[in-house]
């Protein structure tokens, strides 16, 4: 027997008062750091005591002593795709990063100096530098940019991008190099609006760890190309987070709110040259005051308007810093070790950033390292840190050779193919080899199409499936049992790290000539490790061979397996195995470009397996589906959920024996409004019913096996 679904910004407000306060929420880092003060009470006094004391003892030192020189690093977790930003946008945001840091804005004469608003002559520069690292922490050479294709990283984008055991990229020490992680999108887990755009950790304490550095996101990356029309300024706003400073309209400890009375130098923002803000705007109205109370110390004296050109603000029309936010930072430098060896010499030299530009290895990316034949790949020659001169070799590609810095080149036939780049600043020569690095896939299977896997002796580069696993245990020939047949697909995921991603995906499928309707289906085998696992399996789909996926399924933890198992699973019975059915692979992806995936995220659980992909136009047939039998038809335990429902509606029922089943959504005359047939199996089958087409009102749902029928009502919202 068998089981089956069917399936058709800085939280520098460390109260959690203050956090509340925000009208936006484009700065994540005051929910990290109060992540970090949930996780030890006693952070929040560490905050405030090295705050405080970083107030008192501020001096800007700025034009008093050489130029404080920033080695950075930045990590591009990207999909292959936009996020993979170029070194010219990177050089753009640190050359931003450098003019608002040194206050070399053109923008400055929009800083106010009024009789409500006396800012410009308390605005501070630093005197500071940031550059590119030229050697690692191997000793060998750098352009500071290291590039990691993680798919599953990338978007919503959270700490784990900082970990290579998750597939991410390890932050290099943090005394010796500035870290940046830029990526597609972050996750807003903090409840609040809007969406993150970076975050960072404040220095003080244990300075958020490995995680120390900014997080952003590439669209917000400097102010060309992908960030094309921004102004810089959210690098700018979350280093200051990273070198110290507060959000101005901070609430700190011992205030309700950013309207406090108390000490500007132990209240707020630690800072008594930005007046009180009560919470975060985005305004850039000139005469905007949100409080009318002047702390303790405070350097006017009187009620001014909100500082909306502070960089620490949410406002839009930011261009300064103050002379106070600077002392703080530059004390910093002084004070915190690991910053004070950051800007030392002594590191300078270890991380070569004043070296000159000289070419010292040949590198380079290709924008899709997958197509079909026939497309497409440009290259982009990524060699640092001086060329002026390219010789390429494209085994398979057409044209063969090219002196251009990022040619396009055209492969026709399938295959795994090489690309050589011999790059030379005239001096100097490096040659740089990728083998097998460009994978044309072969002409598309046509349907009906099942995959059961037995004609493999490996899954390890066939021309079929491509495996895609970042670190650990990825999917796998596994021999000795399968639904149908002694094969399937396994992924090793027993005891593998929380967040781990693998994927499976296929070479094209011709679905060009479906004029009516497809079904994908697939069989898995899954039990947890234990019951407090939640683990992922996703199913995406594309209809232009990969250039752009969309999730159709997605099924985790006790829908995916109710049942925990804390030795390895393996199956040994078909009851073993559940049945997904797919309608919802819709017109629009019926190409010969298509293709699916099948993407498994880990939670320390357990094995996972994969047999019986079917792809097939119209109802179950017998030649695909293994099985029917249309006699001795007996229909149990219809049920719906959600109930009331909007995009989709979950049907469970329950057969003796497998046939074709049939399921129609009725409106409360009688009309017939959706139907879908599906290849029923054995056991407790689960259908996905797309009701996004639906007007809201009340629906009959009912499951049809030969003579037996059964109908359920559903709402829709």
């Amino acid at each position: 027997m068998k089981k089956t679904i069917l399936s058709a910004f800085g939280v520098l407000a460390f109260a959690v008062s203050a956090f509340s306060q925000t009208t936006g929420n484009w700065c994540g880092s005051d929910h990290i750091i109060q992540k970090q003060i949930e996780a030890d009470p006693n952070f929040r006094s560490v905050i405030h005591n090295s705050m405080m004391n970083a107030a008192e003892s501020r001096t800007d030192n700025a034009g008093n002593r050489a130029t404080l020189v920033v080695p950075v690093v930045f990590h591009i977790i990207h999909d292959n795709g936009v996020g993979n930003v170029s070194q010219a946008q990177i050089q753009d945001a640190l050359d931003e990063l450098n003019i608002d840091y040194n206050r070399w804005n053109p923008d400055t004469t929009n800083t106010r100096n009024t009789a409500e608003a006396p800012f410009s002559p308390i605005a501070g520069g630093m005197d500071i530098e940031f550059k590119l690292a030229k050697i690692d922490e191997s000793g060998d050479c750098t352009n500071g940019i290291l590039r990691v294709n993680a798919p599953s990283l990338t978007y919503d984008a959270g700490e784990d991008c900082k970990d290579s055991n998750s597939g991410g990229s390890d932050q290099w020490d943090r005394s010796k190099y500035f870290n940046i992680w830029v990526v597609n999108s972050i996750a807003n887990s903090s409840g609040g609006a809007g969406i993150t755009l970076g975050y960072a950790y404040l220095p003080y304490g244990g300075a958020g760890g490995d995680g120390y550095g900014v997080l952003i996101r590439h669209d917000w990356l400097g102010t060309i190309e992908t960030a094309a029309g921004g102004d810089g300024a959210t690098l700018t706003h979350e280093v200051g987070h990273s070198l110290g400073l507060s959000h101005i309209f901070n609430a700190g400890w011992g205030a309700s709110d950013g309207c406090h009375t108390g000490n500007c130098n132990s209240n707020g923002d630690y800072c008594c040259d930005t007046p009180t803000q009560l919470d975060a705007n985005f305004s850039c109205n000139s005469t905007w005051n949100s409080c009318t109370s002047v702390p303790a110390g405070d350097s006017y004296g009187f009620d001014t308007y909100d500082q909306i050109e502070n960089y620490m603000s949410y406002n839009s029309c930011q261009n300064m810093f103050s002379n106070d936010q600077v002392g703080i930072m530059e004390f910093n430098f002084s004070d915190i070790n690991f910053l004070a060896n950051l800007v030392s010499g002594s590191n300078a030299v270890a991380t070569g950033v004043n070296l000159p530009d000289v070419l010292c290895k040949a590198e380079f990316s290709g924008d899709q390292l997958t197509i079909c034949a026939g497309e497409t790949v440009t290259f982009s020659d990524l060699s640092y840190n001086m060329v002026n001169g390219w010789t390429w070799s494209f085994t398979g590609g057409t044209p063969s050779i090219s002196s251009d810095q990022n040619p396009t080149i055209q492969y026709n036939t399938q295959g795994l193919y090489e690309v050589t780049l011999t790059a030379t600043d005239g001096s100097n020569t490096d040659v740089e080899t990728k083998t097998a690095y460009i994978r044309v896939l072969p002409a598309p299977s046509p349907l009906p199409f099942i995959e059961s896997f037995e004609s493999y002796s490996t899954l390890n580069g066939i021309d079929e499936w491509e495996v895609y696993n970042p670190t650990g245990d990825g999917y796998e020939l596994h021999v000795g049992t399968g639904y149908t047949g002694n094969q399937c697909a396994k992924l090793g995921n027993f005891g593998e790290s929380a967040g781990n991603s693998d994927e499976l995906i296929s070479s094209p499928i011709a679905l060009g000539g479906i004029s009516t309707e497809v079904t994908l289906s697939f069989r898995y085998s899954y039990k947890k490790r234990y019951s407090s696992n939640d683990e992922w399996l996703k199913v995406f789909i594309t209809g232009d061979c990969g250039g752009d996926w969309v999730q159709r399924k997605t099924i985790h933890g006790s829908i995916l397996s109710p049942d925990a198992q804390n030795s390895t699973w393996t199956p040994s019975e078909q009851w073993d195995w559940t049945t997904v059915h797919m309608s919802n692979v819709t017109s629009a992806y019926w190409t010969d470009k298509f293709r699916v995936k099948f993407e498994f995220e880990s939670d320390g659980g357990n094995n996972f397996y994969l047999d019986d992909i079917n792809i097939y136009s119209g109802p179950p047939s017998d030649q695909i589906v293994v099985g029917l039998n249309e006699a001795d038809f007996k229909l149990e335990a219809v049920s719906v959920y959600p109930n009331p429902t909007d995009n989709e509606l979950n049907v469970r029922f329950t057969i003796p024996n497998s046939a074709t089943t049939d399921i129609y959504v009725q409106d409360v005359s009688g009309k017939i409004v959706e139907q879908s047939s599906v290849a029923g199996a054995a056991g407790s089958n689960w259908v996905m019913m797309n009701t996004s087409e639906l007007a809201t009102g009340m629906y009959f749902l009912k499951v049809q096996v030969g003579d037996a029928q059964k109908t359920v009502q559903f709402i829709v919202k």
